[in-house]
């Protein structure tokens, strides 16, 4: 079982953990694109709070969190999460 699946389950009677990429968004000036940079991953907690687990800080101060969606690569889901999550149980 890989990681992201094990995260989405959850002890039975409990609500099922939703799982969120974060990332901070870099303006860029003119007609250049802002740019996305994926710095942690999220997951919601048994009282509907969030806890964030950040690979760097945001310059500007403010992160995006989106639903984490696993890409399938070859009949397989992407495993992307960081490895401190998985030495501290998450």
């Amino acid at each position: 079982m890989n990681e992201c699946s094990a995260m989405n389950q959850s002890p039975p009677g409990d609500a099922p953990k939703q799982i969120y990429k974060v990332y901070s968004i870099v303006e860029k000036p003119g007609d250049q694109k802002n740019v996305w940079l994926d710095i942690g991953i999220a997951r919601t907690n048994r009282d509907d709070s969030i806890t964030c687990k950040l690979d760097c800080l945001p310059l500007n101060g403010t992160i995006q969190l989106r639903i984490h969606e696993p890409r399938s690569q070859k009949g397989s889901i992407n495993n992307s999460s960081p490895k401190s999550w998985q030495r501290e149980g998450f």
